[in-house]
């Protein structure tokens, strides 16, 4: 019988890691960034890119945890 396994191989997790670091890097770079921008369409668009780049962040936060 095949059961699956809920542990992360070493090498999954520090991919998991690399992942989340990108995340966090793109999310603190357009969160800084959008504070820095006049055009207002422009700071839409880099508030929509951090968000997205946080929810990125959560989700793997969220698959470790399981």
């Amino acid at each position: 019988m095949n059961q699956k396994s809920n542990n992360i191989s070493t090498k999954d997790l520090s991919y998991f890691s690399d992942m989340f670091e990108w995340n966090l890097n793109c999310y603190n770079a357009f969160n800084h960034f959008k504070n820095e921008i006049n055009d207002q369409e422009a700071k839409n668009i880099a508030c929509e890119i951090a968000k997205m780049h946080k929810e990125s962040c959560e989700f793997i936060l969220g698959l470790i945890k399981e």
